[in-house]
């Protein structure tokens, strides 16, 4: 009979020790099995320890490997000190004995002799086990009551040292240096109004979390990410307080921030609740909560999709519209903000007046014509009050009381309008209209059906074309514009505002290449 031997200890107390808990279990254990050596029982030379894991789980390193080697058949008892050893659950007992039945092994307690093979030595086993489970719970209960009663007290329970705080015996010590971090993250939060903007701001300027030893090894220490940023932000150990259980204590530590700081900063918290996963998804306006339209009303951020594409856009907010007032504005985003952090970029730099201006004025610039959305909006939040778009005019107006202005002129395209800025406006590049081609030709193809098929109808056209009768009476005109407009149409030299959607909508187009010409060239 190959005997193994099972020994566990709740606790890693004392297991440092020359001759600690489990070596006397297991010497327990050994001489039983010396003992029945007349039976043919023989000890295997493996050994199954745990120590300093709970009998409540059967996530345990030794545990599986003995129950895996009795599924591979090398073990037919197994020897333990006290039933508790192998565990203090009843579910957890049943799979242990499902296992050993299935591939013919048994167990045997030391200091409580049953025998397993009958209906009486089962029940008895059972209710040792009741006891060992009741046992484990009662005490579990004492441990969560003495630390609610501790957490009332203000006392630190233990747990990850946040940033901010060193542990010395058992209790929450000031890290000045780090407490630095902490106290400026706060303040930027309240600043910025944005988690998003604080965590770009702490991500530019280099701050890292907390640095740990865990299980020797040196954990944390790297950039913020969102989380971690919410963790520090969120947690009343800061202002001097316990939390347990939804509650707050008075802390027996000092705190780090003052307490209108906090609240202040649980106040924007509470705001962008739920929206972390959002933010983090979608790509941030940087020109959000800084911009107003000519009439200084306030514009924010929008987007559709448009052929698989998402296209972005500042619009008037429809709150401040009126019946009597002026019409909403709509610009694409990606150029406004190209533009504004441009013009940034260059008053960041005139700004300079000493070399380590220098360096951070360029590095701030880089950011702005290069660097990621998040980055470019906390500089945006930090330098800017107000942007305008005013109606040939680009004004922004700084926290230093500047204002930076630029000469631009609006230009419709379609449905939008976008910004041309005017020292751009005499080196435009000419560029081809993917739309307008694909026009052109659709145009070309309605003209050849019509004159292949001379007897059909317009709307029996339409049908075989594939379009309403209105849109290929439409395509027709098209197909007899002037030479003059299909040459610069193709080459990108027509008006801007002689676009794909504005051909598309033209109802009576002048048959005279010339009346063409004035009314679509001018």
């Amino acid at each position: 009979m190959r005997c193994a031997i099972y020994t566990r200890k709740s606790s890693d107390e004392g297991l440092e020790q020359e001759f600690n808990s489990l070596d006397a279990q297991y010497d327990a254990c050994k001489a039983y099995i010396a003992s029945q050596k007349h039976e043919g029982w023989s000890l295997v030379r493996e050994r199954y320890d745990d120590g300093g894991f709970s009998g409540g789980s059967m996530e345990r390193p030794g545990l599986k490997e003995l129950l895996a080697d009795i599924a591979e058949g090398k073990i037919d008892v197994v020897i333990i000190y006290k039933i508790d050893r192998l565990t203090r659950s009843l579910a957890d007992f049943a799979r242990i004995i499902e296992t050993l039945e299935k591939h013919g092994a048994s167990f045997v307690s030391v200091t409580q002799s049953f025998n397993t093979k009958t209906s009486m030595g089962r029940l008895v086993l059972h209710v040792l086990l009741s006891f060992a489970q009741f046992e484990r719970e009662v005490g579990a209960e004492r441990v969560r009551d003495k630390i609610a009663a501790s957490k009332a007290k203000g006392m630190w329970m233990g747990g990850t040292v946040p940033l901010g705080y060193d542990a010395v015996d058992r209790k929450l010590i000031v890290n000045e240096a780090e407490a630095a971090t902490v106290r400026a993250l706060f303040s930027k939060l309240v600043e910025l109004r944005s988690v998003q903007a604080a965590l770009s701001w702490a991500q530019t300027q280099g701050l890292c979390t907390k640095q740990r030893a865990r299980k020797g090894k040196q954990v944390g220490g790297g950039a913020f990410h969102y989380g971690a940023l919410r963790c520090v932000l969120g947690n009343p150990l800061y202002v001097g307080d316990i939390a347990h259980k939804g509650r707050t204590y008075k802390g027996q530590h000092q705190g780090i921030i003052g307490r209108e700081l906090f609240d202040q900063a649980r106040a924007v918290l509470a705001n962008a609740k739920g929206s972390g996963r959002r933010q983090q998804a979608v790509l941030p306006s940087v020109l959000q909560g800084l911009l107003v339209d000519p009439h200084g009303r306030p514009m924010g951020p929008v987007h559709t999709q448009r052929n698989g594409q998402r296209l972005r856009y500042y619009v008037t907010h429809h709150r401040s519209l009126s019946a009597t007032g002026p019409a909403a504005y709509r610009f694409a985003a990606m150029p406004l903000e190209r533009e504004c952090a441009a013009m940034l970029a260059e008053h960041v730099r005139s700004r300079v007046t000493s070399a380590e201006e220098h360096e951070h004025a360029t590095k701030a610039a880089a950011t702005l014509t290069g660097g990621d959305q998040s980055a470019r909006r906390c500089i945006m939040m930090t330098w800017i009050s107000q942007i305008t778009v005013g109606e040939g005019e680009l004004t922004i107006a700084t926290h230093d009381g500047q204002r930076l202005r630029k000469a631009v002129t609006r230009v419709r395209d379609g449905r939008d309008v976008r910004l041309v800025v005017g020292e751009q406006q005499a080196g435009r590049e000419n560029k081809v209209d993917a739309q307008i081609i694909a026009l052109l030709q659709d145009a070309r193809r309605a003209q050849e059906l019509a004159l292949a098929k001379p007897k059909l109808s317009l709307a029996e056209l339409a049908i075989k074309f594939g379009r309403s009768p209105d849109r290929f009476k439409r395509l027709l005109r098209l197909s007899y514009l002037s030479p003059t407009i299909v040459n610069a149409l193709l080459q990108g030299s027509a008006p801007d505002d002689l676009h794909a959607a504005r051909l598309r909508q033209l109802d009576r187009l002048p048959l005279g290449w010339a009346e063409q010409e004035g009314l679509l060239l001018r």
